[in-house]
């Protein structure tokens, strides 16, 4: 006999004296899955993944719950801010039958398939911004030896509380069953979804880090045309058929086709080659727009003296202006914008757009470091190439630890100023520059960011 759920729980039944089901938000083939209240965390929401396998016999369920307690084990061990945290595994008994569930945080947002439903197709922006947000988690879960094997647009949640993307629904339950199935000679489910997932894992049940980066490209040009994967992939030719359908930069157009690769080793190996792949593709981008800055800088011809101190004037005002446009950039990236923000942004700005998601951090927080120091003064030609790689690399770190505890980079810049202004109140009113004469308080600035920044993840 059958040894899968009989029956779904009812609103408000309390598991265990703790945990009361508010409703069901999903089932599959080994399992429903409840939105329930921790009554012992303050009624903080989670989630309760119901393990019920179709086996036959006791010894066999015994022997699914200890896989399906193995693969929990190794998930409950990672620790990254965009995916759900595995609180516990629960054993209860419901109406007299042995239950089996997975307790885990409860990620409240929207799935990107209910905001492709609600607004229809996303930007490149928007999906640039929703791949370069999961490169480092999939980094992180392949760097534990985990394939997540199920990556899709409803799988990934843009989370309500920062905008950021939170990566669901690990394969374990399934991987578990399936052992069981195998050793009995039974079929096998398919642990991913038709046409998200590439053909090693859907065919022969085999997954390796390319093949999530594979999921996500298809989630990518999903979200990109709107239509499904049976629309885009032509099964025939056994090639992806999507370029007709939606415009985009031709350096996002030759990643996602090399990730969509149908051999594993014509794909890229790891996500942090993915990563390497777009900023590098992008560096044309970033140099054109640099290269702008400089022209703007260098007065042509030859001026007189006067000329010169209004034009440092003028140009300066443009570059702050800039540099203002896109910290405001780097600042909304981790929200999905609105159809209004879209509308206000000039065609000639998605370059400039696409090269504030994809820019160097350290380019850009070097931008709003020095710009956030004091009052301007003119810019020099080679102001962005005369810092050491040591001291670039020093930025960066800054850059990203600010971002990674989810600060606001302008208030905590401005609390940095205050500091060193009330250690060295002479300087207030003087930008600090690249040239040697400020190495030294260039030093002591970076020490005090990173000395609060030490206290903001002491408390955190």
């Amino acid at each position: 006999m059958s040894r899968t759920s009989a029956s779904v729980l009812r609103d408000g039944i309390i598991l265990n004296n703790r945990y009361r089901i508010v409703k069901q938000i999903g089932q599959g083939g080994f399992g429903r899955a409840y939105l329930a209240e921790d009554t012992h965390r303050y009624r903080e929401l989670c989630v309760l993944k119901e393990f019920a396998p179709q086996v036959e016999s006791d010894r066999d369920l015994r022997k699914a719950e200890d896989l399906f307690e193995r693969e929990a084990g190794i998930l409950y061990k990672l620790r990254h801010k965009q995916i759900p945290q595995f609180e516990a595994l629960l054993r209860t008994r419901v109406d007299g039958r042995r239950s089996l569930f997975l307790v885990q945080e409860y990620i409240e947002g929207e799935s990107y398939w209910e905001l492709l439903k609600r607004k229809g197709k996303l930007t490149e922006a928007e999906v640039v911004n929703m791949i370069w947000e999961l490169l480092p988690v999939l980094d992180y879960i392949h760097a534990a030896e985990l394939i997540h094997r199920d990556i899709s647009p409803d799988n990934l949640i843009c989370r309500e509380l920062d905008g950021k993307t939170a990566l669901i629904d690990f394969g374990c339950v399934k991987i578990a069953a399936n052992a069981v199935s195998q050793a009995r000679g039974n079929s096998v489910t398919l642990i991913g979804k038709q046409g998200y997932s590439p053909h090693e894992q859907i065919r022969h049940g085999q997954a390796f880090p390319c093949s999530d980066l594979y999921s996500l490209a298809a989630t990518a040009i999903v979200l990109l045309t709107g239509k499904q994967v049976d629309e885009l992939y032509d099964s025939h030719e056994g090639r992806w058929d999507w370029e007709s359908e939606v415009k985009v930069s031709s350096s996002l157009r030759k990643v996602l086709n090399k990730m969509l690769a149908d051999k594993p080793s014509d794909r890229y190996a790891s996500a942090e080659e993915v990563r390497q792949a777009l900023a590098k593709e992008n560096n044309s981008i970033i140099n054109s727009f640099i290269s702008r800055i400089c022209t703007l800088i260098v007065a042509p011809g030859n001026r007189d003296s006067s000329d010169s101190s209004n034009f440092n004037s003028q140009t300066h005002s443009k570059i702050s202006h800039l540099s203002t446009k896109a910290r405001n950039i780097s600042r909304q990236i981790t929200r999905i914008p609105s159809k209004s923000d879209f509308k206000k942004v000039k065609p000639w700005q998605w370059g400039m757009i696409t090269a504030g998601v994809l820019l160097v951090p350290g380019l850009i927080s070097f931008a709003v470091i020095r710009n956030r120091i004091s009052p301007p003064i003119a810019f020099k030609r080679d102001a962005a190439v005369s810092l050491s790689k040591t001291e670039q690399n020093l930025q960066q770190q800054i850059y990203q630890r600010v971002e990674s505890l989810n600060l606001d980079a302008g208030a905590f810049y401005d609390r940095v100023d205050s500091v060193f202004h009330d250690r060295y109140p002479e300087l207030k009113g003087i930008q600090l520059t690249e040239q040697p004469e400020h190495q030294n308080y260039r030093q002591i600035w970076y020490e005090i960011a990173t000395s609060l920044l030490n206290q903001q993840e002491t408390r955190d």
